[in-house]
């Protein structure tokens, strides 16, 4: 066997190995705790938002971008309404700018660290789409955070109104006045459409895609299961607010019950940092063998590298996700 044919099998080998491989990452990623989320809220409401009509088709699909969909669209479509949902305007603006400032971090790295050939392309597109994720990631948690903190409290004021005799698409849009942001915002959304004349249901599937927070789709759960089936609303309310308040004292316990790790995690971080101040202003000449000498470099190199790898473990496995 001659080497030409040795490489064609290893490639071969290769590419079934990663293609088996990213399938179990797909069936990992689907049997998660926020996969299993996404599929139970798509599945409760399955009724069309575009309904088509004699004569030409209306669209009150508010979470679509575009009428003409592409690959590109499709995937970027949802992820720019997800943004400008919990960003408003200057969502697109910040992540951005994460980008760039993480296109720069990685230039200077490339400039000034002695990293092998290979790393340099890696680092340069690697960095600036990390930075973006991340900013787009901080942006949702913090959305959904303020989401979650005042939506309790909104259920309450929807629970009194419809024992005081309400109608609940009233209420919905009268609701907007009394609630914070990000609240204020979706729920005058809602009921500017309800206003117009759209569907409850309708209005609601639009919702649950465009915020993509579970206790929220519970509500509207709520709303449509006494909408079809009857009974008392306020009743169902007030214990899906009992709920979600039980599921934010959950979510503050295990942020205390992990500060120690986290606080431990800032430290084990700033140490190095705090070191080499320490000893810039004690003995220059010791500390800038790390700087002007190859070894040196290649040394500083990889304890940077070691601690980031080590703060991003600590941080993963001293989160837990109970947002959702």
């Amino acid at each position: 066997m001659n080497l030409v044919n040795l490489i064609t099998i290893c490639s071969f080998i290769g590419v079934i190995l990663l293609g088996v491989m990213w399938l179990t990452v797909q069936d990992m990623r689907n049997h998660q705790p926020h996969a299993r989320i996404r599929t139970r809220m798509q599945q409760s409401f399955v009724t069309q938002v575009v309904r088509g009509k004699e004569g030409g088709k209306a669209d009150h699909d508010l979470f679509k971008v575009s009428r003409h969909d592409n690959i590109l669209s499709r995937w970027f479509g949802p992820k720019l309404v997800r943004l400008k949902t919990v960003a408003a305007a200057r969502g697109v603006q910040i992540v951005i700018g994460a980008g760039i400032v993480g296109e720069i971090v990685a230039l200077l790295m490339v400039h000034f660290m002695p990293l092998p050939d290979f790393a340099t392309p890696l680092l340069t597109l690697g960095l600036p789409a990390a930075a973006v994720v991340q900013a787009y990631r901080f942006l949702v948690d913090r959305f959904r955070k303020r989401f979650l903190d005042a939506f309790p409290d909104v259920i309450d004021l929807i629970v009194r109104a419809v024992r005081a005799g309400v109608p609940v698409t009233q209420v919905i849009a009268s609701a907007a006045s009394e609630c914070p942001e990000p609240l204020r915002t979706e729920f005058k959304l809602m009921g500017d459409s309800l206003q117009v004349g759209l569907d409850l249901e309708e209005v609601l599937a639009v919702a649950v895609r465009r915020i993509q927070v579970a206790d929220f789709s519970f509500f509207c759960v709520c709303l449509l299961l006494q909408r079809e089936t009857g009974g008392q609303l306020g009743e169902t309310l007030e214990n899906l607010a009992g709920i979600v308040r039980t599921r934010r004292e959950i979510r503050q316990k295990t942020k205390a019950l992990t500060g120690e790790a986290r606080i431990t995690t800032k430290i084990l971080a700033a140490i190095p940092v705090v070191i080499m101040l320490s000893m810039y202003f004690a003995n220059h000449d010791y500390l800038m063998v790390l700087f002007d000498t190859e070894a040196g470099n290649k040394l500083l190199t990889f304890g940077v590298i070691s601690i980031v790898m080590g703060i991003v473990v600590i941080t993963k496995m001293s989160k837990l996700d109970t947002s959702r």
